[in-house]
């Protein structure tokens, strides 16, 4: 049954990214995508929230970070329409991109470690949820660290390659733009190993609940 209701919600994600398509405008577009995503979460978690904001602490700040998911007790600080809230109060810090670059991603990894660096005692979980990617997955595993055999035609881990995002801790990839036939040969999902700081690549279909299995227990 869960895996049933994994598939319609992943589905309705990636109808609403089609659909929203209408909106020419690209930060609206975004907004409207980045919401969507927020309140299926919440629906799911009920005891959170969730709001565009910044994680700062003692003066120091992060940069905008698309979504931060926190409990409904937590002390935060309204600024218009977003928050600022300390580290210790973040249960996720979330970017989300409707078609992620190399250079989207690398600043990503850019703005966690400035996260994780605020509160050396509260490091927040950080990750990156990307309806569709502009790099090929061959190369977005690659950088964290999978490679692709072609005698084996499977994903194996190459602990030579250096991980070129180590402060994302996990990343999936729904991937919108594809027939829904055809979509899971692009969809992927990788979480960092605590102990290890490899990741581990999942290969559960729906791919979206992957990443339930985080929201879900937040």
């Amino acid at each position: 049954m869960e895996k049933i209701f994994a598939q319609y919600y992943e589905d309705l994600l990636r109808a609403q990214y089609r659909v929203s398509e209408i909106v020419q405008q690209y930060l609206p577009r975004g907004t409207i995508r980045e919401e969507f995503l927020r309140d299926l979460v919440l629906k799911r978690k009920e005891s959170l929230r969730g709001k565009k904001g910044i994680v700062a602490k003692n003066g120091i700040q992060s940069g905008e970070c698309d979504l931060i998911f926190y409990e409904t007790s937590a002390t935060v600080n309204p600024v218009g329409d977003q928050i600022m809230i300390e580290p210790r109060y973040c249960k996720l810090v979330m970017e989300v991109k409707s078609n992620a670059t190399g250079n989207d991603i690398k600043k990503t990894n850019i703005n966690f470690q400035k996260v994780k660096s605020i509160d050396p005692d509260n490091r927040p979980q950080c990750g990156l949820f990307c309806y569709n990617t502009v790099l090929e997955k061959r190369t977005i595993l690659n950088r964290f660290g999978w490679t692709y055999d072609k005698d084996l035609e499977s994903w194996k881990e190459n602990i030579s390659n250096r991980l070129n995002y180590p402060h994302i801790d996990f990343i999936v990839c729904v991937a919108s733009l594809e027939l829904d036939e055809e979509c899971t040969e692009k969809q992927f999902f990788l979480i960092k190993d605590n102990i290890s700081g490899r990741f581990i690549l999942r290969s559960e279909y729906p791919i979206i609940n992957n990443f339930f299995g985080i929201t879900d227990n937040l």
